[in-house]
This record gives structure tokens, C-alpha cells and sequence, in this order.
């Protein structure tokens, strides 16, 4: 059929790594594997079948360096940092359980009210650390906006965390928390009824809040984007949605502050659709890592996000599907590799 945009394939490919290009200032690094002394040579089909592999790999790999891959690094639940890909949503994490043999997605509301039914209405956990961890950070930009206990705070992904309440007990005034999972909102809403009646609890979507534009003088995020980014054919899309809905709910010269288990924040917040002056803090914590991540709003960052955010969602779409599509052919390829090792079908190199 007719090429998209009028564009042919050529061209459409330049124009996705010309946009690769543009935003390498925000993105991760590719790993290129060479062969070493001892490892072994496929033939014939195998070897036609690694040589596709590794080609889509790497053309990944020169794309993914300006984009970003799923949350999977300096992550550790009681020691062990998961590495790679999607391992961490598998196998590691902060809190984040390894599930055998069951299918999870921590973008579904279906995964999450599971998850808090089975915790029980009076449970609480405290993603990366309570509200006496992150006091600093967030009297940091309280104070940078001027509001005091009477600006207005987004807990985006609040969960079963004590954050909003700890909050309001020192103070704050104006907190609407806000969690994708009805089961744990009805839960938050019972258990402070009567002492926290101040604090708002909504079922709402990070990707799309139901707030007008301009509402809050700041958003916190407790490893929401740590979360989202676990889909893994779909990270860099949920990235770019994320903070461009947050940009959306945040005035101009309001905070979004990232609190995350990776290097998420440092990544994402200076996509091309986004105008944030942003500062990252590495804080060491035991068996793990904190790092804080400060994004200031820009007055342009609206028309910016206007401009923008459409087409680098679709571009972010192109480069997952590359990723995924890479993906697949290698997994492919090493099965059919061990296949053919397993009937003596392969040299081995000097």
C-alpha cells in the first residue's frame, strides 16, 4: 500500500533516526556484543538467522542510545540487582515480587487490585522509603514555589503508601492521591474517613488524569515511572505519555518530583516534547539506589507539549516495535543455536 506520511520506506527510516538524533540527550545505552576466543560459529541457517538477529539489534541499538528500555538497572530487592530487559519486572526490584508462572502487567488496574485484595485493607508499603526519607526533597520545592502547607499535590500512584498521610499530618492542606487500582482507592477512603477527611483518593489513569491543565503546584511520583516503564514493548511510549500528562496537570513553574529505584528520571524528563529545568540526586541506600529527580516546568513547556507530543509518541511506538521486533529474532535465533548445539552442529572458533 501507500507508504505512510507519503513517505517511502527510506525515507521514513531517516526520519525516525533523524529524530533519534535529535533526542540523544535523554537516552540509554545500547550494548554491542563481540565474539570471543572459544565462543562458536553457527552455519548455514543459524547463522543467516544470528546475522538478521544482530542486525536489527544493533540498528535497536543505535536508536534505543536516544531512547529509553525497561527499568533494569541498580534495582535490588534484599541484595541481587536484576539486569536486563525486562528481568527486572521478572525477577527483582523494589518490592516487586517475582511471579512464577503467572502473567502480570504493572500498567493493568487488574494486576494491582489482585495485588492489594490479597494484601488486606490495613496494609501499607512503602515503595523505596516513607515520607521521613523524602521530607528534604519536598520542602526543597515547596519552598522554591512559595505555597507553603497550601500547595497543591498530586501523589500520582499513591498505592497503600503512607506518603499522602504522613503528608497531611505535617501539615499539608491540599492532596488529591491518586491510583489506578479501585480496590486500594476504596481502601485508602475507609481507613482515613475520619482522621484524614482532607485528603481526596481517586481511581484516575496516569496517562490520562482527569484534571484541567495548569491544577498543581506539585507531583509526586514514588516509582510510578519505575512501574510503567516494566512494560516492555511499550516503555518508551508509556514514558513519553507520562510526562506529558504530568506536564499537562503541573503549572508553569511547578514541580514534578521523581523518587525512582533507576535512572528512569534522569532519562525521560528532557524528552523533545517536554521544557523542564531538572536537577537528579543519587542518594545510596542499602542493597539498592534512590535517585531524585527535580523537573521544574518551563514557561514554553505547554506549546512545547502542543507541538510535540504526538509525534514523539509515534516515534517512541516505532522505536519499541524495533526493540521488540529485535528481540523476538534474537530469542529465535539462540534456540535455534542451542538446537543445533545440542547435535554437534557448530565450530568452534580459535
Amino acid at each position: 500500500g501507500e507508504p505512510r506520511d507519503g513517505l517511502s520506506p527510506r525515507a521514513r527510516a531517516g526520519e525516525t533516526g533523524a529524530m533519534a538524533a535529535a533526542v540523544a540527550s535523554w537516552g540509554g545505552a545500547g550494548r554491542r556484543r563481540g565474539c570471543a576466543a572459544g565462543a562458536v560459529r553457527p552455519r548455514g541457517a543459524v547463522g543467516l538467522a544470528l546475522a538478521i538477529g544482530t542486525s536489527l539489534l544493533l540498528l535497536a541499538a543505535s536508536l534505543r542510545r536516544a531512547f529509553v528500555g525497561p527499568a533494569a538497572s541498580r534495582i535490588g530487592a534484599g541484595g541481587a540487582a536484576a539486569a536486563g530487559g525486562s528481568q527486572l519486572c521478572r525477577a527483582g526490584g523494589v518490592r516487586w515480587r517475582a511471579v512464577r508462572g503467572e502473567g502480570f502487567d504493572y500498567g493493568e488496574a487488574a494486576y494491582w487490585d489482585s495485588r492489594y485484595e490479597e494484601d488486606g485493607k490495613d496494609s501499607s508499603y512503602d515503595w523505596i522509603g516513607d515520607y521521613g526519607k523524602f521530607r528534604p526533597y519536598i520542602e526543597k520545592a515547596i519552598e522554591r514555589m512559595g505555597c507553603g502547607r497550601s500547595c497543591k499535590i498530586l501523589d500520582l500512584g499513591c498505592g497503600n503508601a503512607r506518603l499522602s498521610e504522613d503528608m497531611h499530618d505535617d501539615g499539608y492542606t491540599e492532596i488529591i492521591a491518586v491510583d489506578i487500582s479501585e480496590v486500594v482507592i476504596n481502601n485508602m477512603q475507609q481507613r482515613n474517613a475520619e482522621k484524614r477527611p482532607g485528603i481526596r483518593w481517586l481511581v484516575g489513569n496516569a496517562f490520562n488524569l482527569e484534571f484541567p491543565g495548569s491544577t498543581f503546584d506539585l507531583v509526586i511520583d514514588k516509582s510510578t515511572m519505575d512501574a510503567l516503564s516494566c512494560e516492555e514493548d511499550h516503555t518508551n511510549e508509556n514514558m513519553c505519555k507520562l510526562t506529558g500528562e504530568v506536564t499537562r496537570v503541573l503549572k508553569t513553574g511547578g514541580t514534578y518530583l521523581v523518587f525512582s529505584a533507576t535512572e528512569m528520571g534522569s532519562k525521560c524528563l528532557t524528552m523533545p516534547h517536554l521544557s523542564f529545568d531538572c536537577e537528579h540526586e543519587d542518594v545510596p541506600i542499602p542493597f539498592s539506589a534512590l535517585v531524585v529527580s527535580s523537573a521544574v516546568k518551563r514557561a514554553d513547556a505547554d506549546e512545547r507539549l502542543r507541538d510535540g507530543q504526538a509525534k514523539m509518541v509515534a516515534t517512541c511506538k516505532e522505536v519499541d516495535a524495533l526493540s521488540t521486533e529485535a528481540r523476538r529474532q534474537r530469542e529465535a535465533a539462540e534456540k535455534r543455536l542451542h538446537e543445533q548445539a545440542a547435535t554437534g552442529g557448530l565450530d568452534v572458533l580459535d
